[in-house]
């Protein structure tokens, strides 16, 4: 015989006008409800003739199907908790590289707009309008589509495997279509162009010696902007020539590439001149190298040598990205010149190699990936040897 489920209920069963119901808020819910209670594979509502016993075990089978449900169902998970938890999952995978960044300014749109609501409810119609969202920001088309990508082949699929949502869920908002060149309202962007050596030097006029230097380092290694602020002297192998920069977290780190870059005598030279300090370039020292000009300049030196106690902006040990940039705009618009980025250093470098020693020459210096052939038959140390042994002669010559 059957035992009894003597548990006591979750919420209230009683009789209403002949059947059994419960008032309880299930899980999922955001408040409490009238359920009506169904007996073992009816889905009819059990008359009050049937003992309350039954009732009883019919409310724990409800609200045991409602928390199961509301473990794996889409409905009860919003669009602010998926994302969130991909952002953390984000982080580990990406190794905390620039690619997170790009990754919280994709979904960012789609947070702002469906954070409080269900995925489960969310249709076509709604990533359509995420898109049409990113183009009244002013985004690119390049960009959108880009941003796009992200959320449907890389988050949606990533809550699919954690089952955070349901495979129609993925299948139904992952099928926007890409935004087509000249046929949508987002505009185009140029090609990034290299910088003129004579635009550089006019820009390099209005700007402090430290961050001056770091520009024509840049120029001269074709780094990246991101590996530029982070280098540090302890990355740098200075018993050979050229130097070795091996950067501490770079693009590729998370594919398991080797980065190394090339620092020629020209670039040697100008690190030289900072030997002070963890990072040769640093926030530190172009505020330092600026308060020297104002003192100097000043007609009362002593205003200068004043430092607040109370400062809430204190100067960095080294720069970050989005800092660099604006000291070059900052300098340009002193120049009265039209604004340039400090990427297109990196591509006046690549344009200058790839003419002058070729192709191969020019993804080596680069730091490009050499393809999944070159990686899956070489060790990792010998990928770095060819890296080197490739750019070493471009490096040599125009770095």
């Amino acid at each position: 015989m059957k035992r009894k489920d003597c548990r006591k209920p979750r919420g209230s069963v009683y009789d209403n006008n002949g059947y059994w119901y419960v008032d309880v808020k299930l899980p999922g819910e955001e408040k409490r409800r009238k359920h009506p209670l169904c007996a073992p594979g009816s889905d009819k509502a059990m008359r009050s003739d049937r003992p309350k016993e039954m009732a009883i075990e019919a409310a724990h089978r409800l609200w045991e199907e409602a928390t199961r449900q509301y473990r794996v169902s889409p409905s009860s998970r919003t669009v602010d908790d998926i994302c969130t938890a991909y952002l953390r999952n984000a982080e580990t995978y990406y190794r905390g590289g620039s690619e997170v960044s790009t990754v919280t300014c994709a979904i960012r749109p789609f947070r702002e707009m469906f954070g409080n609501r269900h995925i489960a409810e969310l249709v076509h119609t709604d990533m359509v309008g995420v898109r049409d969202a990113m183009i009244r920001q002013g985004l690119s088309r390049n960009t959108i589509n880009r941003y796009m990508r992200i959320i449907a082949n890389r988050l949606l699929p990533w809550a699919l495997d954690e089952g955070l949502i349901r495979a129609n869920v993925k299948a139904e908002l992952s099928q926007v279509q890409p935004l087509k060149r000249g046929r949508t309202a987002a505009h185009e962007t140029p090609p990034i162009r290299p910088v003129n050596d004579v635009i550089i030097n006019a820009t390099l006029k209005h700007m402090m010696p430290n961050t001056a230097d770091m520009v024509r380092v840049h120029r001269l290694t074709g780094m990246r902007p991101e590996e530029l602020c982070a280098m540090r002297w302890v990355d740098i192998d200075q018993s050979m020539s050229p130097w070795l920069y091996r950067p501490q977290h770079h693009k590729n780190e998370w594919r398991n590439l080797p980065r190394v870059i090339l620092i020629g005598p020209r670039a040697r030279e100008i690190l030289l001149r900072h030997q002070v300090g963890e990072y040769p370039f640093s926030p530190i020292s172009a505020v330092a190298e600026r308060m020297a000009e104002l003192r100097a300049n000043a007609t009362s030196p002593s205003r200068y040598d004043r430092k607040d106690p109370h400062a809430v902006r204190v100067p960095r040990n080294h720069w970050d990205t989005c800092s660099y940039t604006k000291t070059i705009h900052a300098a340009c618009d002193r120049a009265g010149i039209d604004r340039w980025g400090a990427n297109r250093l990196r591509h006046a470098f690549a344009t200058e190699v790839r003419r002058k020693f070729g192709l191969e020459a020019c993804r080596a210096v680069l730091g490009h990936s050499m393809g999944a052939a070159v990686t899956d038959r070489y060790s990792f140390e010998a990928l770095e040897d060819e890296c080197i042994e490739k750019a070493a002669p471009a490096v040599e010559a125009l770095g």
